[in-house]
Order: C-alpha cells, then structure tokens, then sequence
C-alpha cells in the first residue's frame, strides 16, 4: 500500500497535528510505502512572509523526523521541489467545475467576510487531489474536516480515468478511530487550530511545561464535576478525556473510571502530566534537529529525489493521455 499525506509549514505545529495526523504517520510507515510532504505551495494560498515560510518549512520537516518519522522508511520532501505538483493541479483544474470547488466548507470559511479572495485558496482542493494522485497514493490519511476535500479527489479521479483511460489510483481515506479530530481547548465545537486567533485554544507541540500546565488549567469543561465521555453533552470534557487516552496509553473508560467523581481540577492537572510526559522526548529530538539543520535539508534533498522519479512516471502518462506534445514526438 502506498500513503500520500502533508502538514502545512503555517504556524506553529500543536497536539492535534500530533495526534491526529503524525503518530499516525509514524505507525503507517512500518507497514506502507509512504510519502510525508511538507505542502508549501498550500500556504501561499494567503499572504505569507518569505522569511517565515522558510523557516516554518524546516521546521514542519524537523519535527516530522522528532515524532518518529524515519527517512529510511518513509519519504520525506518538501513539495515545491517537485515541479509535477503545479503541473498535474493545473491538469485537474481543468477538469474541475467552479460550482463543486465553490461549494468546498473550508473554502466558505476561510473566504468569509474576504474581499480579495485568491485563485490559489478557490483551487485549494485541486492541488491537494494533484499531490495525491500524483504518487498513485492508495490511501490517504487526513482528519475528518478534509473528508470533503477527498470526496473531491475521488470524483476528479474518476472523471480523469473515464474520459482520458485508466490513469490514476482511486484513494481511499484513513481516519483515525480515536484522535481524528482533536478539538479546541476553548471552543471544543471546532478543531484544535493553528490559525485560532486564542492562543489558549491550543497546545504547541514544542511548547515548555509550565505553560501546558497553564493551559490545560485553563481548558473549558462542560456543567458538573463528572469526567465521562460523552460527545454531545460533554464535548469539552470528552475532548480532554480523548487527549489523556492518546497521551498515556491508558483507555478513555479507565481514566473514567479514575476520574469519575474526583473533580476537574485533579483530572486537568494529571492530564497536564501525561501530555507534558509525551512530549518531552520529541522536543528534546526537535531541539537535536534545529542544532544539525544541515541533515534535515539532506533529507528534504533526498526525499525529493525519490518523490521526483515517482512524479514524472505518473506525469509522462498524464500529459500523453491529455494530448500534451512531448518534446520527442
């Protein structure tokens, strides 16, 4: 099975990238032939400082190899030093109707209250099914706010395959059953978000402990003082109870258990450990990787040279299915 899938290099990385997507990383590339891609030409959908891009580039990469990701089991690149990502979007955008990309959630939420709203945050969709389709990815590990995204993939796929022969891989998507979606700390009706303007909604990944400790003191809980999982009457507390899970091991009906009538206070501050206790490690190897930038760009280099050689494969048959002219023919 090959696994196609990409963080953003846009702020600083938090929990829910962690749990949700990058120890699931970790665990695929054991048993699939996978690519991690830092997805640069996403973040240029809004106005971003190239100095900071930059940086938040390497960063993205450090930290993957931080949590786990190891290069000699998985691809790691950055996506822009693959040309073919551009050009197979363009490809796809082609075969894309304005109402279906216009109709994209995350494309009405982020273009809310906009005035000049770019080409690049309307297309999004379509980049992101080039990056996939563009390594004959199988499966495709995301959060379950990118489901639409890859209903997308999946229908440009099909409409590709039946009018131009079979060309790509039909993707499937891979949804964690737990940690799929960590949320918010003070809105726990919407996600765990690099861009939520409360930094107190979030935990970084590479942040100290006293400030964990702050913010989960801090969290929302929901009315009463029982800790039990319950998504619609208790989203904070549930949301909390899924971050301890993830974090010590332990299953969400222990901690419940555990918790059940001792209060939130004590339940806060022994989750503030475990998460604290989790990340340890991970930032003592990102602070190994920021002090040898050198290997990670190896790496980046490395990585695109394998992704590269798999890109134009796909490519030369995409262009002769399009009809593209080929400087040999």
């Amino acid at each position: 099975m090959r696994v196609f899938s990409g963080v953003q290099p846009t702020g600083a990385l938090h929990l829910g990238n962690y749990l949700g997507a990058l120890t699931q990383f970790v665990r695929l590339q054991e048993d699939a032939e996978c690519l991690f891609c830092v997805v640069d030409l996403h973040a240029l959908t809004v106005p971003r400082n190239p100095v900071e891009l930059r940086r938040e580039t390497l960063q993205v990469a450090s930290a993957y190899l931080a949590c786990g990701i190891d290069p000699a089991h998985a691809t790691v690149f950055v996506q822009s030093h693959v040309p073919e990502h551009a050009e197979l979007a363009w490809i796809l955008g082609c075969i894309s109707t304005f109402g279906e990309l216009g109709r994209m959630t995350q494309f009405k939420d982020k273009s809310q209250n906009e005035h000049n709203v770019s080409l690049g945050l309307f297309a999004y969709p379509t980049l992101m099914a080039a990056d996939i389709l563009l390594y004959q990815a199988d499966a495709v590990p995301i959060g379950d706010d990118q489901k639409q995204h890859l209903e997308l993939c999946r229908d440009l796929t099909q409409r590709f395959n039946a009018r131009f022969g079979p060309t790509f891989t039909l993707p499937e998507p891979l949804i964690g059953q737990v940690g799929g979606r960590i949320m918010s700390l003070q809105d726990p009706v919407h996600k765990m978000s690099k861009s939520d303007p409360d930094s107190n909604s979030r935990i970084g990944l590479f942040e100290p402990a006293d400030i964990i400790r702050q913010k989960l003191r801090r969290a929302v809980t929901d009315t009463g003082r029982e800790v039990r999982f319950d998504q619609e009457v208790k989203p904070a507390v549930s949301n909390l109870l899924e971050i301890f899970s993830l974090c010590s091991g332990e299953t969400i009906a222990t901690l419940e258990a555990r918790y059940a009538d001792s209060g939130y206070a004590r339940f806060k501050a022994d989750l503030a450990e475990a998460v604290i206790a989790k990340l340890e490690p991970i930032q003592a190897r990102y602070r190994e990787y920021q002090a040898a930038e050198d290997v990670v760009r190896v790496t980046l280099r490395q990585g695109a040279e394998r992704a590269a050689a798999l890109a134009s494969e796909t490519m030369a048959t995409v262009r002769e299915r399009v009809g593209l002219l080929g400087p040999g023919d």
